[in-house]
């Protein structure tokens, strides 16, 4: 079960990264790309919360929020 929540949330951060990528690809401007990516980010801890190491999902999350970011530019 505990793998399924760490795979779930590899899974949310990965989307991260695709959805500032998406965003920037259709032309969105950066701020739509950015809250896209923070959206994905809230999801990504939600799913942490429930995770048997809450405090390494989170920096998963943030770290892929980063990179999420940085792609929206």
């Amino acid at each position: 079960m505990n793998q399924l929540k760490l795979m779930t949330a590899i899974g949310v951060s990965s989307l991260m990264v695709v959805t500032g990528a998406v965003a920037w690809a259709q032309g969105d401007d950066r701020d739509s790309c950015v809250d896209a990516c923070k959206q994905a980010k809230e999801q990504c801890v939600e799913i942490c919360d429930t995770h048997a190491n809450p405090v390494e999902c989170d920096e998963g999350c943030q770290d892929a929020a980063h990179d999420c970011i940085r792609e929206c530019r």
